[in-house]
């Protein structure tokens, strides 16, 4: 399913989580050497472009780009223009021979669910013989989630209906090692996701509501707002803005 954009009130100079979100993902791609974008994924595709000129991390697209170069970056994350500039491209069946080979750092995924355990349902919502939703699949993401050395997830939204303790439907479980929400930043320990980062403004209380288990704390930081050049960088290589896409909400943060 393509990203839907939602109006967006901020102004370019000010900044709202999905710059947080960006930056965030941005510092944690330091130190990865490839990283692999599914379909439907604004927001990752538009850091893992600012990391690729921050780190020269690869950049291997669903799109099946390899450090594809748009002038701006399309909406949907299956547009022919991410396939501009790019250094080589790749077919479906060689993206899953290079993860089975070890050649896939970190995958990034979605999930319409992902629970404490860090599983992902793309299924159904419901009882899979009376389901309430049907939603669009898997993909691949059943056979990689499991070959990546780590997957990494992000959602627009932080609900318990989004994150429960269980998902309804398990569509894929594997090497999920980190989720980042408007809310905070999740890792994965002793097989439970726990918080480990909280961004600007949110407490506590409000995870605690709006997660689906008896979340825990790890060690905490507060995610960083991203300074003026690091703002600008993000607007340079998104100036359309796709990583605003498909948030309920966006006020600007101080």
């Amino acid at each position: 399913m393509t990203a839907r954009a939602t109006h967006d009130p901020a102004p370019e100079t000010e900044c709202t989580v999905a710059e947080v979100m960006t930056w965030a993902i941005v510092r944690r791609l330091e130190d990865i050497g490839v990283a692999f974008q599914g379909f439907a994924s604004p927001l990752p595709t538009v850091a893992l472009r600012v990391a690729r000129e921050r780190t020269g991390v690869t950049h291997l697209s669903a799109s099946g780009a390899v450090d594809g170069e748009p002038a701006a970056m399309p909406l949907s994350t299956e547009d022919a223009h991410l396939l501009e500039g790019a250094s080589a491209q790749f077919t479906s069946p060689e993206a899953f021979d290079l993860a089975a080979r070890g050649g896939v750092d970190v995958m990034f995924v979605g999930g319409a669910q992902i629970d404490r355990h860090g599983r992902l349902n793309n299924t159904v919502a419901g009882s899979w013989a009376e389901p309430t939703v049907k939603f669009g699949g898997g993909g691949g993401t059943g056979s990689l989630l499991g070959l990546v050395e780590e997957a990494w997830a992000w959602r627009t939204e932080h609900r318990p209906r989004s994150l429960p303790a269980d998902v309804d439907f398990v569509t894929a479980t594997g090497n999920l090692s980190y989720l980042i929400t408007p809310l905070c930043e999740f890792e994965r320990r002793n097989g439970e996701l726990q918080v480990v980062s909280i961004h600007p403004g949110v407490s506590r209380e409000r995870i605690r509501e709006r997660t689906g288990w008896d979340v825990q704390f790890g060690p905490i930081e507060r995610t960083p707002i991203p300074d003026a050049d690091q703002r600008a960088l993000i607007e340079r290589v998104d100036p359309n803005r796709v990583r605003r896409s498909g948030f309920e909400t966006l006020s600007a943060l101080e």
